[in-house]
């Protein structure tokens, strides 16, 4: 762990605009998406389908669910679309030079 509590899980290089991958950090999956506003991080898993959301189309700053269609915001995790009602958790990053990191967390 590094000094300022950020873990490195990914490179920008990896993930191409419009495109996610998901990481596993502390026991949670955690989708690193990259859209044209930046890079963003939420948890890896629909709060209607209980589903991986890695996958899903990535539009703007928005992500689709790839089971029922549930869309949620990247920026803040929330929910914009049925049949979801629960907004996603979301994860802080820190990025420099083409490292992503994420900040440290306890698993909820």
């Amino acid at each position: 762990m590094s000094e300022d509590n950020f873990l490195a899980v990914a490179d920008t290089t990896d993930i191409d605009l419009g495109q996610s991958q998901s990481v596993h950090v502390n026991g949670v999956d955690i989708l690193i998406c990259h859209t044209e506003e930046g890079v963003f991080a939420v948890e890896d898993l629909c709060t209607h389908a209980m589903i991986p959301l890695c996958g899903g189309e990535i539009q703007g700053n928005y992500i689709t669910c790839p089971l029922h269609g549930a869309v949620f915001d990247l920026t803040d995790g929330s929910v914009q679309s049925p049949p979801a009602f629960e907004d996603l958790r979301t994860f802080e990053l820190k990025i420099e030079g083409t490292m992503i990191s994420v900040k440290n967390f306890k698993q909820e």
